[in-house]
């Protein structure tokens, strides 16, 4: 991975967008299985924090600069996957407005593999439709998930295969934890180790809106070696 510039791209009214210089897809892959409707310290549901997260996220990437040089997409799961957004230029359609609760047209159990399956498909499609020559493409999966898979097995197969694919080295695989406070879950945190690309770089627990929108933005910021600002 390319070293984060030191030169902080703040968003500033006015300011000149640089010219396209790659092109990252973040895919957001968020659980909206039932344990998603638990509250957190904030008084509002982990789904509820979720969607706060991933509106801040866009709303953080559509005030750079850098914006032209990223898109993203949006698969929410239980033992069902939804595509809620196809990948979005950030500068042009992408909807920081949206409603993004992971749980609506869920709310079952918890198939991570089956997200990760779907995250798969877009990347590699995303990959593969890069013109010949053109600027660098590369993808970053942005999994959150607050249990334990069905079958963690197959995730770790799946996400395996992901780094281990033709396109892997242009995927990075990031995952955070959304725990409860005063209920931790030691195996539910152990695989989102075990399958993240770097388990100190791009994993975290988290238990709010705002370490989850943070720990989004910099595992964005670490994979394309800019800052968004």
């Amino acid at each position: 991975m390319n070293p984060v510039n030191e030169v902080t791209d703040l968003p500033t009214i006015g300011k000149v967008e640089t010219p396209k210089q790659f092109s990252q897809l973040g895919v957001v892959v968020i659980d909206g299985s039932g344990s998603m409707t638990e509250p957190t310290a904030c008084n509002i549901t982990k789904a509820q924090a979720t969607n706060r997260a991933v509106r801040e996220l866009f709303t953080r990437f559509k005030a750079s600069r850098l914006k032209n040089n990223f898109q993203f997409a949006v698969v929410t799961f239980d033992h069902r996957v939804q595509v809620r957004l196809q990948p979005t230029q950030v500068g042009l359609d992408l909807d920081d407005n949206g409603d993004y609760d992971p749980t609506q047209g869920h709310g079952g159990g918890t198939r991570i593999y089956a997200a990760l399956e779907e995250a798969e498909r877009i990347a590699a499609k995303f990959l593969s439709e890069a013109p010949e020559g053109g600027v660098p493409h590369s993808v970053v999966i942005l999994l959150m998930s607050d249990g334990l898979c069905s079958d963690p097995a197959r995730t770790k197969q799946v996400a395996e295969r992901i780094k281990q694919s033709s396109c892997g080295s242009s995927v990075v695989l990031a995952c955070a934890f959304f725990g409860t406070v005063g209920k931790p879950d030691p195996s539910g945190e152990r695989l989102l180790q075990d399958i993240a690309t770097d388990p100190v770089k791009y994993y975290k627990t988290v238990y709010d809106a705002e370490t989850l929108r943070g720990f989004f933005v910099a595992s964005m910021e670490s994979a394309s070696g800019v800052r968004v600002g």
